[in-house]
């Protein structure tokens, strides 16, 4: 176990690939570097990495293009990693991971929340700040724009899609400026439907049936339009996370929040892994993101003892007693 810490302690390695992306107007992109760094965030998912890597490559290599690099659907339960794939394709592909813009879908349930989106039309107060969706692209193009549950926005939010996904444009109310998409990347993730669609994953086999027997569901149920999934270059389904995944993503977390703290961790003792995995079976219904509060809670304290002391870089044990400890490591 601890051998899959020490290959993900080497961040140096992929801090090096990160800052050696060349964001610029390059048309290159490395299937195998990019795989390399997706994975290091994202666990459980290769399958959708794998092809997600493939798909950015060749439409990134495009001279010419006339829509969105990309137009992607993550479905899959909450906290399967969709949306931190959507983070971690942005640090990677544009240099930074404050180069995506999130368009939280929850706030937008309204039909006049919608709007805010595109701007409101001159005359109105707040007409000359633009559209939280259209002002961004406008000043910075190249970004990932990610609709995070999609399926809890207004259904009015779908008629932005048509121009901005078939045509990669999308004009801002008052100013009438032209948001250009076209060296932009669009995320949707979606957790309607999860349990039908994870029927329908286990049940087909090819995958091409498979997407197109989910888009058939997706629309039956009238989640999406029919038209939107038409759009899509890719649909990808999210597997529900276990066993040594939960493993890998308990190390990340800790790792994570011990950087958190100016550590560097060096060693998990399997027993605190185990533990871990445990307390997530009991809470998996919320997601992994519930992980993270677990361990938080659980190591927040001794970590920031640690730091106190002057601690650099510690190891976690579980001594004969069965107690936590935060000891120094080498």
């Amino acid at each position: 176990m601890n051998d899959l810490l020490e290959s993900m302690t080497d961040k140096k390695k992929l801090d090096d690939l990160l800052k050696n992306r060349k964001t610029g107007k390059t048309r290159k992109i490395d299937e195998e570097e990019m795989n390399t760094a997706l994975k290091s965030y994202v666990k459980g998912q290769d399958h959708v990495i794998h092809d997600l890597s493939k798909l950015i490559r060749l439409q990134w290599g495009k001279v010419e293009r006339e829509k969105p690099i990309a137009s992607i659907l993550f479905l899959g339960p909450t906290g399967t990693g969709k949306t931190e794939l959507a983070k971690a394709m942005a640090n990677y592909l544009f240099g930074d991971k404050n180069s995506m813009l999130r368009i939280d879908c929850p706030s937008h349930k309204q039909p006049h929340t919608i709007s805010e989106l595109i701007g409101v039309p001159t005359g109105y107060v707040g007409s000359s700040s633009g559209g939280k969706l259209t002002r961004p692209i406008i000043n910075n193009p190249r970004q990932l724009v990610l609709f995070d549950e999609i399926d809890k926005a207004d259904k009015s939010i779908f008629d932005f899609f048509l121009p901005m996904m078939g045509d990669g444009k999308l004009e801002e109310q008052g100013s009438k400026k032209i948001a250009n998409f076209t060296e932009s990347i669009i995320i949707l993730t979606c957790n309607a439907e999860h349990e039908a669609v994870g029927k329908i994953q286990e049940q087909v086999i090819d995958n091409e049936e498979m997407v197109t027997a989910i888009k058939s569901h997706l629309a039956d149920t009238k989640v999406f339009r029919p038209e939107i999934l038409g759009r899509f270059d890719r649909v990808y389904v999210f597997k529900p996370l276990e066993g040594i995944i939960i493993a890998e993503i308990s190390i990340l977390k800790m790792m994570k929040l011990a950087k958190e703290y100016g550590l560097e961790l060096r060693y998990v003792d399997p027993e605190l892994i185990y533990e871990t995995m445990i307390a997530n079976d009991k809470t998996k219904a919320f997601g992994i993101r519930q992980l993270e509060t677990t361990i938080g809670d659980k190591l927040g304290d001794p970590m920031y003892q640690a730091r106190e002391a002057g601690a650099k870089k510690v190891r976690l044990d579980i001594n004969s007693n069965g107690d936590l400890e935060i000891n120094p490591a080498d």
